[in-house]
Parts: structure tokens; sequence; C-alpha cells
């Protein structure tokens, strides 16, 4: 939890300084009736850039005499953010079922993330485990099931609960003062998402048991957002799981 933890706070310290902790998450994963696939994790903090590039040209007086994190502070963020991500892809080159691993560190947008393709659904599995437990300390054995037909995504692996937890700790949740900082925590990040796109190109989604799915047009991709900071989501407790039948 530690790389991860450092990670998520070096992105919150500039996010403090610049209003704003526009932060969104997006799981992509595609299925193919054989069972190979591709999988896709992308940190978008391109929002917060756009902010902070406009902060930078204002004088002192329009920001009220905030202090706005200089050039070099930002790149050193956003460089702890690369490292730590680009070390989940180096990890994943030699597990067996896993090919074409890569990077995405674009600092220039704040983007981060990797993305590799899998032999089949155990070989994505592998994988995840390896994440969990490099990022997160946590002992995930299983997130996906697919047999062709039918499609799960258990309630293992939330990266958006993950990160939320990562940020709690980060504002002190547990010492005195601790629910005044994660209220702002709320404010701050009362737009950050976790979203969940999944692709079955040789199939059609039937039915989906998630209340919060999206189903395309065309049937055959499927997208579930999450707001884990959006208080109304909280008190109905939705869940990244769900369970999609396929025709």
């Amino acid at each position: 939890m530690k790389n991860f933890k450092n990670l998520f706070l070096a992105g919150l310290a500039v996010a403090s300084l610049a209003f704003t902790g526009c932060l969104h998450i997006i799981e992509e994963v595609t299925f193919r009736d054989s069972g190979k696939g591709n999988y896709t994790m992308t940190l978008d903090m391109s929002e917060m850039k756009g902010m902070m590039d406009m902060l930078k040209n204002m004088s002192p007086d329009s920001t009220g005499g905030t202090e706005i994190p200089s050039q070099g502070e930002q790149d050193n963020s956003m460089a702890q953010m690369g490292k730590e991500l680009s070390g989940v892809a180096s990890t994943l080159r030699n597990l067996k079922g896993i090919m074409n691993v890569v990077e995405i560190n674009d600092t220039s947008s704040f983007r981060f993330g990797y993305s590799f393709d899998f032999e089949d659904v155990a070989a994505l599995n592998r994988a995840l485990k390896v994440v969990n437990k490099d990022k997160y300390d946590s002992d995930v054995e299983e997130v996906f099931k697919f047999t062709g037909k039918n499609f799960e995504r258990l309630g293992a692996g939330d990266m958006g609960a993950e990160i939320k937890k990562a940020l709690a700790e980060g504002s002190g949740d547990e010492e005195e003062g601790g629910e005044e900082a994660m209220d702002m925590m709320k404010m701050m990040f009362a737009d950050m998402s976790y979203k969940q796109v999944y692709h079955f190109p040789d199939r059609e989604i039937k039915k989906n048991s998630n209340e919060l799915a999206e189903v395309s047009t065309d049937k055959h991709s499927m997208t579930i957002t999450l707001k884990p900071f959006d208080e109304e989501q909280q008190q109905k407790k939705v869940t990244i799981a769900t369970a999609v039948k396929l025709k």
C-alpha cells in the first residue's frame, strides 16, 4: 500500500493547491469468444492539468494570494505518478499468458496507466492478482469470470475504493481533526469517477445485473460509472460487481 498511497498523495498535494480534484479512473476490458482480450487501466487527471495551466497564468491578486505550484513541483509530482504506474507494467511483462504490455506515462496531459493483452481470463486474473498485491497489499484471487455466454465482474479489486482509502489515510482521517479533513476531501473529489468499460465484439449483451450499467446501441459494450465520494451512490451502496448474460 505504501507506494500506491504515495502515488495518490502526490496527486492530492497538487490538487489541493489547484483547487480541484478532477480524477478519473478508467478500466477498459475487451473479451473475445476465444478467451483472449485486452486490459487497460488509465488514471486521467487532464482536467486538473487544464485548471493548473489556467491558474499559472493568473496574477497573485486574481488567485486570492494562493500559491500556485511551480512547473518543477508539478513535474516532480507527475514523475512520481508515472514511475509508480510504470512499475506496475514492468511487473507484468514476464507473466504467463500476458503479452504486449504498454506503459501510459503522459506527463503533458496527466494521464498514467498500463495496457496489456491476455491469453485467457485465467491469465488476466493472474495479472490483476500481481497488481493488487503490489499496489494494495491485497490477496485478490479472482476478479473476472468469462465463459463465452456469461461474464461476471466480482466485487474484488475495486480501484475506486482503494484510491478513496489512500486519500482518506493521507487526510489524517483517523487523527484529530480528521473529520474536517475528510469533509474537505469529499468536496474536492466530489467529481472523481471510476469507470469500467467492457467490450464483447463477438457477442451481444442480453442482460446485466448492475443498475448503473449503460449498454451501447449495438449491444457490444457496456459502461459502469461509480463516484466514490458521491453521497447518493454511497447511500445506495452501489458496487462494481456485475453479472452479464451474452448472446
